[in-house]
């Protein structure tokens, strides 16, 4: 998935200072199922990471030696939460800094993809994935380019442009 999104996402597309981030939550899920091994009656790890990973910006390389450093790393596979994490820490952390989310936060941006994929749902999901539908790729980009200019403010431009090649001229007769 982020080999696709580098191809499409790239500074002459989009314009310099793209920020490339793991979502917050997902890596909270890895790490939430591993601390529960690792301090299975404490119930801080979790907060006290979070906490280091929205205010530091080498937080997850920290957090990642904690992992390590318990001796609890069973073996590949979902049944083994602390190897998981290893492994997703060990994934993310130093290619792209995809987890410096105090970065994130100091730039005002969400941690999560929340947002995104939100928006998603609104412009595919509610109207290219009802039952029956069939769409043409031609067709389908039509209908999700305005559907998000309608809660944008680029609607009225986006319509003006539109319909301007239908304006026809009107003449008074008589």
């Amino acid at each position: 998935m982020w080999n696709l999104l580098e191809e499409g996402f790239t500074e002459q597309r989009v314009g310099p200072g793209i920020l490339r981030l793991v979502d917050l939550y997902h890596l909270t899920e890895k790490l939430g199922a591993a601390a529960r091994i690792i301090e299975p009656d404490a119930g801080a790890l979790l907060p006290r990471w979070k906490m280091r990973l929205i205010n530091r910006s080498g937080a997850a390389k920290e957090i990642l030696e904690e992992p390590i450093g318990s001796g609890l790393d069973e073996g590949p596979g979902d049944s083994h939460p602390v190897h998981a994490a290893i492994t997703y820490l060990q994934s993310h952390h130093e290619d792209a800094d995809r987890m410096n989310y105090a970065r994130a936060r100091r730039l005002g941006l969400p941690p999560g993809s929340g947002n995104v994929e939100a928006t998603c749902k609104s412009l595919f999901e509610m109207r290219l994935k009802r039952c029956g539908a069939r769409w043409k790729n031609e067709t389908s980009q039509h209908i999700v380019h305005h559907r998000a200019f309608a809660p944008s403010d680029r609607w009225g431009p986006a319509v003006e442009l539109t319909l301007w090649p239908l304006r026809k001229a009107v003449r008074v007769a008589a």
